[in-house]
């Protein structure tokens, strides 16, 4: 969603059922970025149909996608489950083919993890002011005096 914020003034989402949505509402507004979220959308499709029709799971994401983008006013799409992973260049194409180039496209698996390669490129990991760590505590079983270490046979 913060990858969304950066890369257009509002984003959609395009989940799987429309159970999800509340979830996904919710999180927008834990990021803080609700203020961005144009709409969340569902393709209706169970995650264990995703993989068994790829063409109409791309083409239902294009149907909704234009529908949050003419409807909803967004600039971006994210993709709201991992079980749609490969499906973004597919739904760009789709979008492109009925005049929508230039819309983001964002599937959050590989979006995540070239984030997350880049931080540690960068040399970046979380402010220990915010996110502190634990203080050491003693892990029961492993740091035993050795009168009470029992033998295991090898």
């Amino acid at each position: 969603m913060h990858i969304a914020s950066i890369l257009g003034h509002r984003f959609s989402i395009v989940t799987v059922l429309s159970n999800c949505i509340p979830m996904m509402e919710n999180q927008a507004k834990i990021y803080g970025v609700a203020d961005k979220l144009a709409s969340v959308r569902s393709v209706d499709i169970p995650v264990l149909e995703l993989e068994q029709d790829t063409p109409r799971l791309v083409q239902a994401l294009v149907d909704e996608s234009i529908e949050a983008i003419e409807k909803d006013g967004a600039h971006v799409i994210i993709f709201g489950c991992t079980g749609m992973l490969g499906c973004a260049l597919g739904v760009q194409e789709g979008l492109v083919r009925r005049g929508y180039a230039g819309v983001p496209v964002i599937d959050p698996v590989p979006a995540a993890i070239k984030l997350a390669e880049a931080l540690v490129d960068l040399g970046l990991s979380q402010s220990k002011r915010t996110y502190q760590s634990p203080p050491p505590k003693r892990i029961v079983g492993y740091d035993l005096p050795e009168r009470e270490r029992v033998a295991v046979p090898a």
